[in-house]
């Protein structure tokens, strides 16, 4: 334990962990522990209670990584343990005043067991806790002090003045997204701290922008998937020979990896990220946890074994089956890769997973069996991100399958001499 406590006592040691979601977690007494999370840009730390049958968790304050300590926001390790073995100590005393970040942190963190919450948090930051000119900042302020006139107030000022409707529409579906985050975060708080958050009814009637969200329809061909793939490599490959794996603001995973994953098995970003070796197994990738809280598995053609078992080969059990790479890289190395092989527009890292489904599609898949293996929780989610080729099927089908129902014509015979 001295051991485990050295590491996170001094900067130093702390500058040596990784970033991740989840805290790094201390035992100081039965039942109580001191955790600290590491992000991009500073440590917090984290409070956890087990009492009256559940676990209690509170945000103590920021780690004095980069800004010295004061004891009051900024906390040292000794700080943190002194204020976590207090009698007065958060999870006890459940300080009246609990803010939207204190329950986003909250929020992420419950998240962070199940799925990537890395995107969630760059939303969070930009759109809710951010003050930005002419949006109200909702951060700092009291979730139970938040009146449906604030949240609708914040929701309209995500939305310019403009004159374009279709830029209009754009901007609209964009606040519908980041309203759903901030429910989702407020949701959370009143559903696991009703000491706190007593009431739901100020974001209860507050509703989203309507008619405005259109799915996205870009897939890819395989040709275009196979020249994709090998550009990527060929970045890679460049990388490596130049020595540019040290450079901090490369990513230090494959991203060539991830997309031949998305290609083969359909998977969500967040759900290759969390699998582990032990999850490639039967010929098969196994989803434990998916945006849809079910797990599932997805069979896997044999190029794609190939490929999932050569991943996790030599791996123990528990290890992650790719190193993580974040969204802002993988976002600008997609685009770099689709110039370079001459795809336009530029392909997302999500529209592999839609270029999965619509080439399973075309092949003579059924919606249903698309539905099974994306991991939609319903089939008008399938139908409505595959609507376009569904259209076209349809209309081959029944051009190829409907009978005549004219009237024959006999065929004249023409009579021997």
């Amino acid at each position: 334990m001295a051991a485990t406590i050295l590491r996170l006592s001094t900067r130093e040691q702390r500058k040596k962990l990784a970033p991740r979601d989840s805290p790094y977690w201390i035992e100081l007494q039965r039942g109580l522990r001191l955790g600290y999370r590491k992000g991009t840009e500073a440590g917090v730390w984290v409070l956890r209670e087990f009492r009256e049958g559940r676990y209690v968790r509170r945000r103590l304050g920021i780690a004095d990584d980069s800004t010295p300590a004061d004891g009051q926001t900024v906390l040292s390790w000794q700080d943190a343990q002194r204020l976590a073995i207090g009698s007065d100590r958060p999870t006890l005393t459940r300080p009246g005043r609990y803010t939207v970040d204190q329950a986003a942190e909250d929020y992420f963190e419950i998240r962070a067991k199940e799925s990537d919450t890395a995107g969630d948090r760059l939303t969070y930051k930009a759109s809710i806790k951010a003050e930005r000119e002419g949006i109200p900042k909702l951060g700092d302020r009291s979730v139970s002090d938040l009146t449906t006139g604030d949240i609708k107030r914040w929701l309209a000022a995500l939305v310019p003045e403009t004159s374009d409707r279709e830029a209009r529409r754009r901007a609209q579906a964009t606040a519908n997204r980041h309203w759903n985050l901030l429910r989702a975060i407020l949701n959370s708080a009143y559903e696991n701290d009703p000491a706190r958050v007593p009431s739901a009814d100020a974001w209860r009637r507050v509703t989203p922008y309507a008619n405005v969200d259109r799915p996205r329809t870009r897939t890819i061909t395989a040709a275009e998937a196979r020249e994709l793939l090998k550009v990527l490599q060929q970045i890679e490959e460049q990388r490596h020979t130049l020595g540019n794996e040290t450079d901090d603001k490369a990513p230090k995973g494959s991203l060539r990896a991830l997309a031949q994953a998305s290609l083969y098995s359909g998977l969500r970003l967040g759900e290759i990220l969390a699998l582990r070796a032990q999850d490639v197994a039967g010929k098969a990738v196994h989803v434990r946890h998916s945006k849809s809280g079910r797990s599932r598995s997805v069979p896997l053609s044999a190029e794609g074994v190939t490929f999932f078992e050569s991943a996790a080969r030599g791996k123990a059990d528990d290890v992650r089956l790719f190193e993580p790479i974040s969204r802002i890289a993988i976002s600008r190395g997609m685009r770099a890769a689709c110039l370079a092989a001459k795809i336009a527009p530029p392909a997302t890292f999500h529209d592999l997973r839609r270029s999965y489904g619509s080439l399973l599609l075309n092949a003579g898949a059924s919606t249903d069996v698309i539905q099974d293996l994306l991991g939609h929780a319903d089939p008008r989610m399938t139908r409505r991100a595959y609507a376009h080729l569904l259209d076209k099927t349809l209309r081959q089908t029944v051009i190829k399958h409907l009978p005549s129902f004219a009237e024959k014509k006999r065929r004249e015979t023409k009579k021997r001499p």
